[in-house]
């Protein structure tokens, strides 16, 4: 798992929308393993809705590598896959 995002000096992925695409699977993650929390208690539990597509700004300049980006996204997503298939 990558543990923190190179910045580039030219190019990369806007700064802002990268840190709420990773926030808003984090948080979709949180919730899934909410689920499977109370659903192992045997209570009623809900299916948090996907997060879906996010769509991420190229920067100019100064922004995060896309190939981490990239990766880091797609491993957060297999996470929330791994999650739901528990559910």
């Amino acid at each position: 798992m990558i543990e923190s995002l190179k910045s580039c000096f030219f190019g990369g992925y806007n700064k802002m929308d990268t840190l709420h695409a990773v926030d808003s699977l984090m948080n979709e993650i949180y919730q899934l393993e909410q689920a499977i929390s109370i659903k192992e208690n045997g209570e009623q539990y809900r299916v948090p809705p996907t997060t879906g597509d996010i769509k991420i700004r190229s920067a100019a300049w100064g922004g995060f590598a896309k190939d981490d980006v990239n990766l880091f996204l797609a491993e957060l997503r297999g996470k929330t896959a791994e999650l739901r298939a528990k559910l």
